[in-house]
């Protein structure tokens, strides 16, 4: 084996490991911070076009009290709705951050595969053994000592 390809797989592995870590925090912050303004987004509406009403009860005393119309009082209970059914649904936002997620696990594991064939190379072997193959090996070794 060159050793210029080793190298060129060690870059690969270095690489690899930075789009995984760059992705990751593309993950954690960005899809996070996505996600909590579509929140807030839904939150100012409710507070502003709906007194800050949660449930069909309490627009219905606002009507009641002639605080909002008839036409108001039926667009609350639209967004009341549709505010459940986008919290029983998996929302663009969620898919966003799912895709990101393996997109980075995709990296992570070319990470993997591309040490495997270093270690190869480099005339290394993994011990595949279970954890529990393992302590038997363990134990008959001790027994033997």
């Amino acid at each position: 084996m060159s050793k210029n390809l080793k190298k060129e797989i060690e870059q690969d592995i270095e690489l690899a490991k930075m789009m995984a870590i760059d992705i990751d925090k593309v993950y954690k912050k960005y899809a996070k911070a996505a996600l909590k303004a579509s929140e807030e987004r839904i939150e100012k509406i409710k507070d502003q076009k709906y007194h800050g009403c949660s449930t069909r009860e309490e627009l219905q005393n606002l009507y009641g009290y002639d605080e909002i119309t008839l036409a108001e009082f039926d667009e609350g209970i639209d967004f009341l709705e549709s505010r459940e059914e986008r919290k029983r649904q998996l929302s663009l936002i969620e898919t966003h951050r799912k895709n990101l997620k393996d997109i980075r696990d995709s990296w992570k594991g070319t990470v993997r595969e591309l040490q495997d064939e270093l270690d190869a190379m480099n005339g290394i072997t993994k011990d595949n053994r279970s954890f529990i193959e393992k302590l038997e090996a363990e134990e008959r070794y001790a027994s033997l000592s």
